[in-house]
């Protein structure tokens, strides 16, 4: 394959009409979770569950390792999908995009239900549906020939302006298929043809002469994994409790999910984003609903660290006791002092069992606009200059470790190996 940057040979270059490529890399987001069940969710915005999560931090890994330089990540809104786009295009260096015309396609009132459910209410109009899918919308929701009108739309729109470049696109199946019938000249009734599985990556190059598909349907191979995730995971003996602290921007998130990844842990996200993407208005909040929703945050990251040392033995979280507490000050919550002090007390307890606080250093990686964290930087260094003071005032001698100024995931997820090992 030709890298960008590098000259077609003079036969190739005498044959093509242009020697403009673009390349398409179709990511497909990995398994939700569904609670084990079959479900009809093309809107319904389900998160990754633990294999999911997996699959996107090996398609990560593929990206940074094995893909030449991307121009940017164009990415569904919906979280199965966004997520991965964040952590690309922070790890890329590169724009990303929420393009709601990439989401999956809408099923209307069978959405969030199992396919056998559906079957047993009403089999004639399941089996209807599926003879003629292209041209049959679920009750209130779209067909495939309405999904493929909205994915072109936008495909027309932005096709001028990507000759030459090299684009991820993080989307859904549906959207895969519409997009490489549409590249290949088939019609949409072949579309089920085309199957590539949850967590995989496909190829599309176009030109002047047309598209060609590169590859379908592949799984990141494991070499293709940065040096420092190719080793064995589960090191003796490395703390296996661990939790990150920082402001947001400091990419807690790419490097916890690299370094539980490493030592064969489950990742714990923080509750808030989740919310957040999910339409949460924290600004409509009072100030009691505000503080009780800070509550919730913390008894559910509880509750996921105690899961994650009965079926792991650990955890790498991405909040830290004492970032709770810095929220609580953060936003104003001291005035009422017995509660205040049965929330200390609730994050001392927790934090004497943290074995390691990495604090991740503010200001060494910019800070993006997502639409979800303030963009604004001192808002951030206002957070994070209390998180540190509450940790160099109240952590354990030897708990904290305090990330250099790194910028790469490479170097610093080698700094946090060397330092747990010490």
């Amino acid at each position: 394959m030709r890298r960008r940057g590098e000259a077609w040979d003079a036969v190739t270059a005498r044959a093509l009409p242009s020697s403009q490529v673009v390349h398409l890399h179709l990511l497909r987001h990995g398994e939700v979770e569904t609670g084990g069940a079959r479900l009809a969710y093309g809107h319904t915005d389900l998160p990754l569950g633990a294999v999911g999560e997996a699959a996107s931090a090996d398609l990560l890994a593929f990206a940074q390792d094995t893909l030449p330089p991307v121009s940017q990540v164009v990415a569904s809104d919906l979280q199965r999908c966004s997520g991965l786009a964040r952590r690309l295009g922070e790890a890329l260096g590169v724009p990303v995009r929420l393009e709601p015309r990439l989401r999956e396609q809408h099923m209307g009132a069978w959405e969030g239900r199992s396919w056998a459910d559906l079957n047993a209410a009403d089999d004639a109009t399941i089996q209807a549906y599926w003879a003629d899918y292209v041209h049959t919308r679920p009750p209130g929701g779209e067909s495939m020939a309405d999904l493929a009108d909205r994915v072109l739309g936008w495909w027309q729109q932005v096709a001028p302006a990507l000759d030459g470049s090299r684009v991820i696109l993080v989307t859904h199946v549906g959207v895969i298929r519409v997009l490489l019938c549409q590249a290949l000249g088939l019609p949409l009734d072949q579309a089920l043809r085309f199957a590539p599985p949850r967590g995989s990556h496909t190829h599309l190059l176009g030109s002047d002469t047309g598209w060609v598909l590169q590859a379908l349907g592949e799984h990141p191979p494991p070499q293709a994994r940065p040096r420092a995730e190719r080793a064995p995971p589960r090191a003796a003996g490395l703390p296996r409790r661990i939790a990150l602290s920082g402001s947001a921007g400091t990419g807690k998130t790419t490097l916890g999910r690299a370094l539980a990844l490493r030592l064969g842990l489950p990742y714990l996200p923080e509750g808030m984003r989740a919310r957040l993407e999910g339409g949460l208005d924290v600004h409509r909040l009072d100030a009691a609903a505000f503080r009780a929703l800070l509550w919730e945050l913390w008894e559910e990251q509880v509750a996921a660290e105690e899961r994650a040392e009965a079926q792991a033995g650990g955890y790498v979280a991405d909040r830290s006791p004492w970032d709770f507490a810095a929220f609580w000050l953060h936003y104003h919550f001291s005035s009422d002092r017995e509660e205040t002090e049965r929330f200390f007390a609730a994050v001392r307890a927790r934090a004497a069992r943290t074995e390691r606080i990495l604090v991740l250093p503010w200001g060494v990686l910019p800070l993006l606009a997502d639409g979800v964290r303030s963009s604004n930087p001192w808002l951030q260094r206002h957070y994070q200059a209390s998180v540190e003071g509450l940790l160099a005032r109240e952590a354990a001698p030897g708990q904290v470790l305090e990330l250099p100024a790194l910028v790469e995931l490479g170097p610093r997820l080698d700094w946090v190996l060397n330092q747990l090992g010490r």
